[in-house]
């Protein structure tokens, strides 16, 4: 009747905009920032997505060691790709290695590209990656040829992975071509983690305990930080499937508040608990981190009383990278 009718072109034409709106938005990445990501190893996808060769994977193609998730869960560090469809970040983290280069944002509001595209000019474009160690120097043969075929995709790279509208149809095509997925979100958007289909393991970045070193460290650019920061570590316990709380800790800046990490962990209930401590990659005018944050001999010290504490109170399973 012409009441159907009326909500059948309501619903077109709603559509319509909604596609005009997606042909009009504009690209993520400025020229600038892809000329900056690039210059770094990065190799970018579409407008909004990058792909990079991880050192580790570098490091097991010559026989050497791998990264912590081949010591942990038995991931081969040379058919690991390093990837993310979401070059924007929520947070500009202080610890950040990627020093900023890339874009920021509360909301997706750019062009969204396929998402069986990004998976396969991710894979094609680290496939080519590893080609380039034919024939380097120390590079074991049958290890080179395994590389080829990728076997696990780390949805870490860079950036807000889960802000991808279309993250559920990229993951399911990953696992489709028989690639698992890590996905690490900032816990800064907790309705997409809520709407996430299951991932292989799902990491929330816990950088601090209280809402003002959370302020301090992570340096969100959302207002109400904590109350999302805090829903999603709601939302992570209801999920059913394997979840990883991931500590960076910071020496004076994130290691003092250890009963209100407690209080974190009973919030979300993770199956494990990844402790590792800073990396200092350089000096940027993005972060304050110098070679002094963390001194070393100190750093051990205190980190080993942290985790002797959490271990005594918690019945979770910590790994310490």
């Amino acid at each position: 009747d012409l009441e159907d009718l009326g909500d059948v072109m309501e619903k077109q034409a709603r559509q319509r905009a909604i596609d005009a709106a997606a042909v009009e938005a504009p690209e993520m990445v400025t020229p600038l920032q892809r000329k900056a990501l690039v210059k770094e190893g990065y190799k970018i996808i579409g407008s909004h997505s990058a792909v990079k060769l991880c050192r580790w994977t570098k490091h097991q193609l010559r026989g050497r060691g791998g990264c912590y998730k081949h010591t942990f869960y038995g991931i081969t560090s040379y058919q690991c790709m390093e990837a993310t469809p979401s070059l924007a970040c929520a947070n500009k983290c202080v610890f950040c290695w990627r020093h900023h280069k890339n874009p920021v944002g509360r909301e997706w509001r750019w062009k969204t590209d396929e998402p069986v595209e990004i998976v396969t000019q991710a894979v094609d474009k680290h496939v080519a990656m590893i080609n380039e160690f034919k024939g380097a120097a120390g590079v074991k043969p049958e290890r080179l040829a395994e590389a080829y075929t990728v076997r696990h995709c780390a949805l870490s790279l860079v950036g807000e992975p889960i802000m991808y509208p279309r993250i559920n149809e990229m993951c399911r095509e990953l696992h489709r071509r028989k690639i698992s997925t890590f996905l690490v979100t900032n816990a800064q958007f907790p309705d997409c983690i809520r709407n996430l289909d299951p991932v292989t393991q799902l990491y929330v970045s816990i950088d601090a305990a209280t809402k003002e070193s959370l302020r301090a460290v992570d340096r969100p650019l959302f207002k109400d930080f904590w109350e999302r920061f805090l829903a999603c570590l709601t939302a992570l316990k209801e999920k059913g499937q394997r979840t990883v709380y991931r500590l960076t800790l910071v020496k004076s800046m994130n290691m003092e508040e250890i009963n209100e990490y407690v209080k974190l962990l009973e919030l979300g209930e993770p199956d494990l608990i990844e402790i590792k401590a800073v990396t200092y990659c350089g000096t940027s005018d993005a972060s304050s981190l110098t070679m002094q944050v963390p001194r070393e001999y100190e750093y051990e010290y205190d980190r080993e009383i942290f985790i002797l504490f959490l271990t005594s109170t918690l019945t979770f399973e910590i790994l310490i990278t």
